[in-house]
């Protein structure tokens, strides 16, 4: 039997990408016959058993030691394994790597963004996107010891998943690494299902992710304050967690249209599909958007999205969806159009001639067909 270590830093009950993925590929690899062992960070399994082994370390010790832990895990499940697939590019990708080199197995990756810059604009210590930062070349006064590790590792990886055209670019232009290593798979998006809309006399815009300064969410409160005015029917729901919370219900606490803006903490996803299905249209406003799943998940159900200019989604938006992130004139222009009943029609209607349907099922496919390779 085949075997296979999945790294990653979140799993089931966590909801995100990476989470959602390891858990469809792994068990894709377990029905074809793969002896599957998933190391996660986590501090429960939410009351789900899987047909496959999954081991989590708490997130409660401190770091140093949880790392250790995590390492450890890795390394003693790859005794026997093929392969290491590794879906974040720290505290997952560093043990996989190690461990990989160790015990000479064959090492895949898939992951999203980049830490270097989420880390910088995380902690406020710059309000840039991604490509302003690169072409800026900070990653080389911020962290150019962890810039020369990623790479390090990236270029010594047998096979780099990518979900986007965007990703790809970025990563080949400022880390060099190598088309003919690189593989694209495109996240899942499919019609789901339609659906109406929310409240009768209500228009909702709905955003769902961290709460963290890139997401420029102030951005966001700032112009819907100022739409609502004119605007009854408006309404704004946030739904997430992240260290910014505190700071943007303060905010949104001040404004005229307090009572119009919702707060919701993050919940599982099931939950957060009923909320899109009552949701007009979804709001993607962070300086850089990583084809985001929210926004997928949005599409899916047949919701319009507003998004941020600078973006790697699989799917190519109408530009009259998109806006220059930090342009609060071009956010207020797109969320007005949206409000106008004729605008947003035509936008279901593009979005139905847009729409490509990369299932779970092709997606998984795609993954064993590289995994067999190795």
């Amino acid at each position: 039997m085949k075997k296979i270590v999945l790294a990653t830093g979140i799993f089931y009950p966590d909801v995100g990408g990476p989470a959602i993925h390891v858990r469809k590929i792994a068990e894709a690899l377990t029905e074809n016959g793969w002896q599957v062992v998933v190391v996660a960070y986590g501090d429960g399994d939410g009351g789900v058993k899987f047909p496959f082994r999954v081991i989590r370390i708490s997130r409660k010790m401190p770091l140093p030691v949880r790392m250790l832990k995590y390492y450890f895990a890795v390394f003693r499940h790859s005794f026997g394994a093929k392969i290491i697939y590794y879906f974040n590019l720290t505290s997952a990708g560093i043990p996989a790597f190690l461990t990989a080199k160790i015990l000479g197995k064959k090492l895949i990756s898939r992951f999203g963004g980049d830490p270097i810059w989420e880390r910088v604009v995380e902690n406020n210590k710059r309000f840039l996107s991604i490509i302003e930062y690169y072409e800026g070349k900070y990653y080389l006064k911020d962290n150019p010891s962890l810039f020369k590790w990623i790479k390090f590792v990236l270029n010594r990886t047998d096979i780099i998943v990518m979900y986007s055209d965007f990703w790809q670019n970025f990563y080949n232009k400022y880390y060099g690494i190598k088309t003919d290593n690189m593989r694209l798979i495109y996240n899942p998006v499919f019609k789901k299902e339609q659906t109406d809309g929310s409240e009768e006399n209500t228009f909702t815009f709905l955003f769902a992710g961290r709460f963290v300064s890139y997401k420029n969410l102030e951005l966001v409160l700032k112009v819907f304050d100022k739409i609502s005015k004119d605007k009854d029917m408006a309404r704004l729901v946030l739904i997430g967690k992240g260290p910014d919370e505190e700071k943007l219900k303060n905010l949104a606490g001040g404004l005229d249209s307090r009572d119009k803006i919702v707060f919701k903490g993050s919940m599982p996803q099931e939950e957060l599909f009923e909320h899109i299905k009552n949701s007009s249209v979804c709001v993607g406003p962070a300086l850089t958007e990583f084809n985001p799943n929210f926004i997928l998940e949005c599409l899916s159900f047949g919701k319009p999205a507003i998004l941020s200019r600078e973006n790697g989604l699989t799917i190519k938006l109408p530009e009259h969806w998109l806006f220059e992130a930090k342009s609060e004139a071009e956010l207020e222009k797109t969320m007005r159009n949206f409000l106008d009943k004729d605008f947003y029609n035509n936008a279901k209607r593009e979005l139905d001639a847009i729409m490509i349907e990369q299932t779970w099922e092709k997606v998984v496919a795609s993954h064993l067909r590289i995994l067999s390779s190795l």
